[in-house]
């Protein structure tokens, strides 16, 4: 999930709605802030695309600047999105060599004289041979 919207010029407003509605957003986990950002950034877009004779050339820069804004913050949002995925591919790959290294083998063990299943990373060619189709690979 995003992090919350960042205001930079903000005002508090208050707003009237159907109780059930926000019981709804409740039990949703709707913020109501950002509903009412979502629905007013939504009407803005339409009066503009509509070409609403309002709509003066100020107006549509402010949009463009709030527009542009909105994409720095997913842009940073991206950013950091991207840097926890590489985090967490690093992360299943040691956790992958790990397993891998944990992984039984059965292997002749010299000193007892017997098969027997050990770590993949406890294998000492010295006193182990590996047993033919064993999950071992070419050790």
């Amino acid at each position: 999930m995003p992090p919350p919207k960042k205001y930079i010029d903000a005002i508090v407003t208050t707003m009237r709605l159907e109780r059930k509605s926000k019981k709804i957003a409740d039990a949703l986990g709707i913020l109501l802030s950002d509903s009412l950002a979502i629905g007013l950034n939504c009407q803005i877009r339409m009066r503009i695309n509509d070409d609403d004779s309002r709509v003066t050339p100020e107006i549509i820069q402010d949009y463009k600047d709030l527009e542009l804004q909105s994409i720095k913050e997913i842009e940073g949002y991206i950013r950091l999105k991207n840097a926890e995925q590489t985090t967490l591919e690093k992360m299943i790959g040691i956790k992958k060599e790990a397993q891998k290294d944990e992984e039984l083998i059965e292997v002749w063990d010299r000193g007892e004289d017997a098969y027997i299943r050990i770590k993949k990373s406890q294998f000492d060619p010295t006193w182990h041979t590996l047993r033919e189709g064993s999950g071992g690979s070419g050790l």
